[in-house]
């Protein structure tokens, strides 16, 4: 009779001891869900502010897919925050969140079109002067990286033109490098870029070597020539004139 207490109770503690490590165990588990979880709340929090935080200079891109007219485009936002719209009118885009704004519009224009897909995007301009294949403004999304923006440009006209890249804001230059900006891979709003931005890159073109020999050097080497083509022809005149008296 003890023995089988004994064996009773030894069945009990191995039974709770093996329980307790799986409820460790599932904890373990769990417990990194949850933060990834939380992480992703706060990416999507993150990509819902900068996504509908307007700023001066800001524009609304309305996509109407696979249609290629109205109301495809790029609207302008004022500074007081309202945007104007074809048949719709002016709307506050600080006062209405994306999803009302959304709604708004498409209750108004999938009615007159052939297909339903409405996207609304806010968008930044950035301007590219100077010596780029495509210069001019731009209108990219904040999530955009630097290098796709840099992309419709169609590059720079210089091979060494990434490195001469010049980053301004209201006329004056900004410290931090163009060249290190595109090293990172985040998107142009985290970088600090907004709309009214410049990227600026030298326009004149390489200076060419010909060989070790510089322009400069090169054109007195090209005036010595002539005078040396000049003193050939006169030293040659005077050499005939003095065959001729010879010969007389």
């Amino acid at each position: 009779m003890k023995k089988q207490l004994i064996l009773l109770f030894m069945l009990l503690f191995f039974n709770l001891a093996f329980s307790a490590e799986t409820m460790d165990t599932t904890a373990n588990n769990v417990t990194p869900t949850v933060t990834s979880a939380v992480a992703s709340v706060d990416s999507s929090n993150d990509t819902a502010a900068y996504e509908w935080n307007f700023l001066p200079g800001d524009a609304i891109r309305i996509t109407a897919t696979p249609d290629t007219g109205f109301p495809n485009g790029v609207y302008p936002v004022e500074a007081d925050g309202f945007v104007d719209l074809p048949m719709i009118g002016p709307l506050s885009v600080k006062t209405m969140s994306r999803t009302e704004f959304e709604k708004k519009v498409k209750e108004t224009y999938i009615p007159i079109l052939r297909f339903s897909s409405v996207q609304v995007r806010r968008v930044m301009s950035i301007g590219f002067q100077g010596g780029f294949r495509r210069p001019g403004v731009f209108w990219v999304t904040p999530g955009s990286t630097l290098w796709y923006a840099l992309s419709l440009t169609g590059g720079t006209e210089r091979e060494d033109g990434l490195k001469k890249i010049k980053w301004e804001r209201d006329g004056k230059r900004m410290e931090q490098k163009v060249s290190d900006l595109l090293k990172d891979p985040q998107p142009i709003y985290k970088l600090g870029l907004r709309s009214g931005d410049i990227i600026r890159v030298i326009n004149r073109p390489k200076k060419k070597r010909l060989g070790c020999i510089q322009t400069g050097c090169f054109a007195h080497f090209k005036r010595w020539s002539l005078q040396c083509s000049y003193s050939n022809y006169a030293l040659r005149m005077v050499s005939e004139k003095v065959t001729l008296c010879s010969k007389a």
